[in-house]
């Protein structure tokens, strides 16, 4: 008899616990007086940072099944140049955002951005494509670790393109929110 997967949890973002413990906080230590700091360490993370990598690979691939399409909405940026979005949500809150084209509503990879004036008319079909897009992302075996967020990366692809990640604690175990998309 197998067990039942355990759903993975998100990041409290209400106050500085993570579900009733503490979120271990890096404050770097000044430096006595009198003495110089010491310079960063660069590319010299924890032990516990590296094993980490596999267990949020995991947790990506356990929240996978519980991810769903969100809502769709325009940005016009500084140009005039129009961003469609589309969240998914984990638990009723966004956790990644998706970049579509505005010009045939089609999903667009990370990182490009068509410099492309408003049109409406595509919101409405990408509403209805955005709940097929999110059911057939695959979370792929790799993690990036980002330091100034002290988070894991877990890169998701749909039809062998990477188009959003999903950001992972620490820990490895607690999912975070896309705070600019909530």
């Amino acid at each position: 008899m197998t067990k039942p997967q355990e759903k993975p949890l998100l990041l409290n973002t209400q106050s500085s616990t993570v579900y009733g413990q503490p979120m271990p906080m890096r404050q770097p230590v000044p430096p006595p007086p009198g003495q110089a700091a010491p310079p960063p360490q660069i590319g010299s993370p924890s032990k516990i940072q590296l094993s980490n990598a596999s267990l949020a690979v995991a947790t990506a691939k356990k929240a996978k099944s519980y991810l769903t399409a969100g809502k769709v909405w325009a940005v016009i940026g500084p140009r005039g140049e129009t961003d469609i979005k589309a969240a998914i949500l984990y638990d009723g809150t966004a956790v990644a955002v998706l970049h579509f084209n505005p010009e045939d509503g089609s999903i667009l990879l990370l990182g490009v951005h068509p410099i492309v004036g408003m049109t409406t008319d595509q919101i409405e079909n990408i509403k209805k494509e955005v709940p097929a897009i999110v059911e057939g992302l695959e979370v792929l075996d790799g993690a990036e670790y980002r330091e100034p967020e002290n988070a894991w990366v877990v890169p998701l692809a749909y039809k062998n393109m990477i188009i959003a990640h999903l950001k992972i604690y620490v820990d490895g175990i607690h999912i975070i929110p896309d705070y600019p998309a909530n």
